[in-house]
């Protein structure tokens, strides 16, 4: 569980930081091409709902597809992951209803 748990942050913090990387890469490419202007965005992700900011809308477009990307992601992975959990616990449920009733049936007694 630990490992997973390394794992998984690990993957994030390299995510994190190819994302930076290749941000400041591209935007030191744009500065030094074209100096009078600088192009810039930014998405927003409050729960599922991705909020896109841009200064062109060519970098608008690109942000769009890429929230809408990762929202649908996110939102398989949330299916995904609650679905093994649920199932796990419904495997469990009738046995868990049946202590449930035993013991009420001993309490009232």
């Amino acid at each position: 569980m630990l490992t997973l748990f390394i794992l998984s942050f690990l993957l994030i913090f390299v995510g994190v930081l190819l994302i930076f990387l290749s941000t400041l890469r591209k935007g030191l490419k744009e500065y030094k091409e074209d100096e009078d202007r600088i192009r810039g965005g930014a998405i927003l992700v409050i729960g599922p709902l991705p909020i896109v900011i841009g200064t062109d809308r060519k970098i608008v477009k690109t942000l769009i597809v890429l929230a809408i990307a990762l929202t649908v992601t996110s939102v398989l992975l949330f299916l995904i992951l609650n679905w093994s959990i649920m199932q796990s616990i419904a495997s469990k449920l009738p046995t868990l209803c049946i202590m449930r009733m035993q013991t009420l049936v001993i309490i009232s007694r």
